[in-house]
Order: C-alpha cells, then structure tokens, then sequence
C-alpha cells in the first residue's frame, strides 16, 4: 500500500514536470532544437553533424575536450516569454494566461535540445573521411492545445455544457549518451557518400505513449465529466528500486543500462563549380529504457461536483492543512491512476536537410536550407538563406535568414578563425533572441574549439618503404 502511495504521488510530480514544459518551458528561452546557420560553415568539422557526407579540409582533428561542440537554444510556436508574464505594479511577475490564450493557435509545438559534446576526433585517409564523437544529447518535444491554455486561463465556465478535447498534447523528453562513428567516401568529382552509427545510452525519459482527455461542464448542475485516457512512461532516478532514495551523479552518468542505436546518413552532389547539392537524414533509431521505470496509465469516467467549502469552517491550523491535504488525496484518488514496471522504447526525432549552394566568388556563396523535423507523425519545417564570405585565408563570417516556429523575424550571424593548430568557431539563428530571449520565439548558438592539421603540415617520412 505504502509503495502504491509513493507512486501516485511521483505521478503527480511527472505530471507537474509535464506541466512545467507545457507553462513555463514554452516561454523561457534555455535552449533551441534547431541549427540552421551552422551548416554554412564548412570549414569546421562539426558540419558533419548535420550531414556525415561533409569532408572537412584538414588531415587530422581534435576537438577540444568538453568545448569542441557546445549547443543550447530554444524553439515555441506558442507563447514568447514577455506574453507569458505580465508586470503587476509593485513590479513582481504573474502568469498571465488571458494573455497567452490571445496569442496561441490551435496547435503548438515547444522544441529544445542541448548538445555538449564532450570528445571529438576525425582523419582523412585517402579517398576516405573517419570520424568518432562522444556527446551528451538532450531534448524535448512537446505539443499542447489551445483548449489546454482556455481551461485554464477561463475555467470551465465558459464551456457550459460543451465538450472540450485536449487534444492534442504529447510530451517526448530524454537525455542520452552518445558514442558515434562515422565514415564518408568520396566516390567521384561530384559525389560523396557518408554515414554515421551511433550507441546510445539513455540516462532518462519521459514519453507519453498516448494523452487523450475530454472535459464536460454539464448545463443542470455545473458538474465536470472528465474521460481519461493516458499512458505516461518514464525512466527517473526517483524510481530507483522502488524507493525514493538519492542517486549518485556516478551512476546516473555511467550506467550501461537503457541501450539503444541510431544512424546517420548524408549525400552531396557538386553539379559544377557554382551549384553544390546536399542531403542528410539524421536520428533514425530508438533508446531501449529499462532501468529506473514506472509507467502511469489511466482509462476512466469521471464525475466532479466540486468541494464543499464548508468543509474547510472553523478550521484552523494543521487541521485545516490535514483537510485540505485529504481533499487533494480524493481528486487524485477518483483519476483511478494505475503504474506498472514496463520497458519502453522512445524513438528519435528524425531530421530531414536538404540543402543547395551557389559559389558567387572564389571568396561568397549563398545557400539554402530546409530542415524537416518528424516527430508523432507531424512534419515540421525550418527554412534558412545563408550567405558566407572567406574574408582571408584565417577568418570567414557567415549570416542567415531563418523561418521558424510561425516566426518570421530569426537573424543569426557566425564565424570561424583558424590560426594553425587552433579553430575557434561561433554561430547563431537568432541574434538577436540571445541578447533578448523573453522577446523571440526561436534562438540558438553553437560554439567550440578544434585542433587542425592540414595536409601541407603532416610530417613525412625521410625514406618512403
């Protein structure tokens, strides 16, 4: 009975976590799903996570252990942050839901990632281009209704006697290790061909396989009937063995536990020597979670006449507290909520690029981009125009135009110095939403640091055998 408690009460916080990336996630810019501008900088390696096909220009390199490849940023086709919180007089911050309800479609999509990467090497062995990473990678992909924001921003209410779905809602978050090696091949002029393979570790997760609810507000007596119909999967360090006790950073970060496997695959086509072709698909794969589970399930018919407050009179103190505490422990209890300990695998959000270059000059082209990210079934598209100038034979800039998340403003900039042995490179979507990020719908950057050895500077044996 005891252990049946603590898992209802650890839904509650799953679910509260759910809520929080619905409410507060959706307006607070930490990090971003997308990487747009990065890919217009060829001249550094990490190129190669958006297509393995790329072939960087240097014999040998070595990213700098855990700053090689540092990406966060942050996507919502819903709220902005500033439309989110409002200003009360004395200057403190409110949820204003009113507010979001106004300016929210019918759909909306959060999307966040954050990527370190915490190893990197690559080589170029003559027709041929190797490459292994050691990265942590995270995310988290959300939809929610406008039906979700309503109910919440006017109650019930304003829905007498109506039926209100609120669908849709989903929520695939997860943090995995990730081993990878990859290989391209340089098959003519004109083609190359690469892919990567990856072993996955997952470290956790929360997935809703499904999260149907039907809210009805009956015209007689203001009843609700609430129809349920979810299942939510997680894979925390709150579940270990069943019992609430701490876990060590050692083994959350090293378990072996939670396998699974992905791929990489990537083409380019050099057309002639102004028009170039790209094309990749990333994330095809899964995470096998079977360590620290729980997943919570519920299929049921609801009716809620509401709490008498006349049950609160003449209490006080803790008793009021403790009655309070029972009324909350009945509204849990009528969800009927059942938890069971069951594998599950949570699959990767594929990505889709599709890129083509003009080279102006020996020193600008222009490009452009679109990224199509599958996720539930849905399609979801990202546009970008770049331009790149080669300003000397150290320095090259980038800037680019993106259309994302129904927001039209995304102006990002990048760079990349190379002083033999030592690359340092920037890039960013939005610049402007990381300076102001309670201000933007979508931003993001990437930066790292790389060791690089050029074919003119690989040292040659004396005598050749």
């Amino acid at each position: 009975m005891m252990i049946n408690m603590i898992y209802k009460y650890n839904f509650i916080k799953v679910f509260s976590a759910i809520l929080i990336c619905f409410f507060i996630l959706s307006s607070n810019s930490i990090f971003a799903q997308y990487d747009m501008g990065m890919y217009s900088l060829r001249k550094v390696p990490q190129t190669n996570l958006m297509n393995p096909a790329f072939m960087p220009d240097y014999k040998y390199h070595a990213g700098f252990p855990a700053l090689s490849s540092v990406h966060s940023g942050f996507g919502t086709s819903g709220a902005k942050y500033n439309q989110f919180f409002t200003k009360t007089s004395d200057d403190s911050l409110h949820y204003d839901f009113d507010n979001v309800y106004e300016n929210i479609k019918d759909k909306n999509i959060i999307r966040a990632s954050a990527n370190q990467q915490w190893l990197n090497f690559g080589m170029k062995w003559q027709q041929w281009y190797f490459s292994a990473s050691i990265a942590d990678v995270s995310s988290i992909d959300q939809y929610y209704s406008k039906n979700l924001i309503g109910l919440v921003a006017k109650g019930n209410g304003a829905y007498i006697g109506e039926t209100v779905n609120l669908d849709p809602i989903s929520l695939k978050a997860i943090h995995y290790r990730e081993y990878a090696l990859g290989a391209a091949y340089n098959l003519n002029e004109q083609w190359n061909f690469g892919v990567k393979a990856k072993l996955l570790f997952g470290k956790s997760a929360i997935n809703t396989e499904n999260m149907d609810f039907n809210v009805t507000t009956t015209k007689d007596y203001y009843y609700l009937d609430i129809e349920t119909d979810f299942r939510v999967n997680t894979s925390l360090p709150m579940e270990k063995k069943d019992t609430l006790e701490d876990v060590g950073f050692g083994e959350y970060s090293f378990s072996g536990s939670n396998i699974g496997m992905g791929f990489d695959l990537g083409a380019t086509f050099k057309l002639d020597d102004q028009w170039s072709f790209s094309a990749s698909v990333l994330d095809l794969g899964y995470v096998q979670f079977d360590r620290w589970l729980y997943s919570y399930y519920s299929n049921s018919k609801i009716k809620y006449e509401g709490i008498g407050f006349n049950q609160l009179v003449g209490l006080e103190g803790e008793e009021k507290d403790q009655k309070i505490q029972d009324i909350k422990d009945s509204v849990v209890a009528m969800f009927e909520i059942e938890g069971e300990v069951k594998r599950f695998i949570v699959p990767l959000t594929a990505k889709v690029y599709l890129g083509a270059n003009y080279q102006i000059t020996d020193v600008d082209n222009v490009g452009a981009l679109l990224r199509m990210d599958i996720y539930k079934g849905k399609i979801i598209p990202t546009f970008t125009a770049s331009y790149y100038r080669k300003i000397n034979e150290n320095i090259g800039v980038t800037a680019n135009y993106s259309i994302a998340n129904r927001s039209y403003f995304n102006v990002g900039l990048g760079f990349v110095a190379n002083y033999d042995p030592v690359q340092v490179y920037f890039v960013t979507d939005n610049l402007y939403g990381v300076m102001f990020p309670q201000n933007i719908k979508y931003t993001n950057f990437r930066f790292g640091i790389n060791f690089m050895i050029p074919d003119n500077k690989v040292t040659r044996t004396m005598i050749d055998l």
